[in-house]
């Protein structure tokens, strides 16, 4: 695992620093419109999330497909959800588009671009085809090939964003750099799968893929709204300046996401493999924590240990700089512990451990309730509420994950050494 991870893990710095260099670039360019742009952006990501489940989906049976040496079944299968996310996106595009158009949403949301809404509409459509070429990608474990997407896209969004911004086009200019990336992206990945979207395919039962679907796109989305709503509930309920430098913190924070990334990259596929052929998988998700972890645990220490040279250094530009410190800093705790429960829920779909979902969506439930809580209460609503809440459901969530695998663990190893599969 650790060649594959190594390769993932430069691919993972390389874009992932372009897409904290972009955060932090919008930050000092934009100040004060940063939480429209999140907000649009935490949109683009929620809605798009059943894109983020059929990539999941693809990794795991084209992995299991081609362990079987089934390459024909694994092109009908290719070939029916590129249909599906085609028509899935052009939908999901044009409500957005409308949605966010209705003058009460847009005041709501701070939403002034509406060149902007345009263009995150056609950034959904292409971020709902990326799946067909990325998860096979994954799934073939051609991670030198993915990486070079990876960071692509990101380089792109990075230098086409920031331009476009510096020409004067705000918000509308950071989605358009999303959206160039995006695109090509998703058509490269496509162009590097080509044979199985052209060859002929041989029809499955599809049954159990579909069932599969539902609880992967669940999780997906759980884990989404986890990670991305905390930006669209500052932004509605604080006042513009205090949603702008909360959305700065988040930003920053969220490398702490990034870095990982390409532990879980190359864990899924492997964990998938190893229960196709009934292996060993208990040791793999040992291995992702620890290397999550170690990955995770510096960049905290770091916000922790050196926020105002941090800041001085990223974000020279930005008012609020005293300010996001402390904001940064529990953020980071919260997305350490989410980043590890973003492993937790991985395994659990690579192995068909669907209790991972409930654990998920009673953490949404958590966070909702908490927040209308404190709304209905009538207590001040400020950053660090909104950081405490999200620092609470990442414990609550690692907790329960780490009980139910500890659980699991005790019956599944006393069936091994009776020679039973996991």
């Amino acid at each position: 695992m650790a060649g594959a991870a190594f390769i993932m893990l430069i691919a993972t710095v390389a874009g992932g620093g372009c897409n904290f260099i972009y955060q932090v670039m919008m930050a000092n360019l934009i100040p004060d419109d940063l939480a429209e742009l999140n907000t649009l952006l935490a949109i683009l990501y929620i809605v798009t999330v059943p894109a983020s489940a059929v990539q999941n989906v693809l990794i795991r049976y084209v992995s299991k497909f081609n362990a079987l040496d089934k390459p024909d079944v694994i092109s009908w299968l290719m070939k029916r959800i590129f249909i599906l996310t085609t028509s899935a996106g052009v939908a999901l595009a044009i409500v957005i588009v409308l949605v966010l158009s209705i003058p009460e949403v847009a005041s709501t949301l701070k939403i002034s671009s509406n060149l902007g809404v345009l263009l995150l509409g056609i950034a959904v459509l292409f971020a709902m085809l990326s799946p067909v070429g990325h998860g096979p990608l994954q799934a073939f474990q051609r991670f030198v090939a993915f990486g070079t997407l990876t960071v692509g896209n990101f380089v792109l969004k990075l230098s086409m964003g920031v331009g476009l911004v510096l020409l004067g086009y705000g918000v509308a200019g950071g989605i358009g750099g999303v959206l160039i990336g995006l695109a090509f992206s998703s058509g490269l990945s496509l162009f590097l799968v080509r044979k199985y979207l052209l060859r002929k395919g041989t029809p499955i039962d599809s049954g159990e893929i579909w069932w599969y679907t539902v609880p992967a796109t669940v999780a997906q989305l759980c884990f989404t709204i986890l990670t991305m709503v905390d930006v669209i509930f500052a932004t509605s309920l604080l006042p513009k300046d205090q949603a702008s430098y909360y959305a700065a913190a988040s930003s920053l924070a969220k490398i702490i996401l990034f870095l990982p990334g390409a532990v879980s990259t190359v864990m899924f596929p492997k964990i998938s493999r190893a229960h196709a052929v009934k292996g060993e998988t208990s040791r793999i998700l040992t291995t992702a924590f620890f290397m999550t972890l170690a990955l995770s645990g510096l960049v905290v220490a770091a916000y922790f240990l050196l926020p105002d040279f941090i800041l001085n250094i990223l974000i020279p530009a930005n008012p609020y700089r005293e300010l996001i410190a402390p904001l940064l800093q529990g953020l980071g705790v919260a997305y350490l512990l989410l980043g590890l429960a973003n492993l937790f829920m991985l395994y659990g779909l690579a192995t068909d451990g669907h209790a991972y979902v409930t654990i998920l969506g009673m953490s949404v439930i958590m966070l909702m309730a908490m927040i209308f809580a404190l709304v209905a209460g009538g207590i001040s609503f400020t950053p660090m509420i909104v950081v405490l809440v999200m620092v609470a459901t990442g414990m609550f969530i690692v907790v329960l994950s780490a009980i139910y695998l500890i659980i699991v663990e005790r019956e599944w190893r006393p069936m091994k050494k009776n020679g039973s599969s996991n």
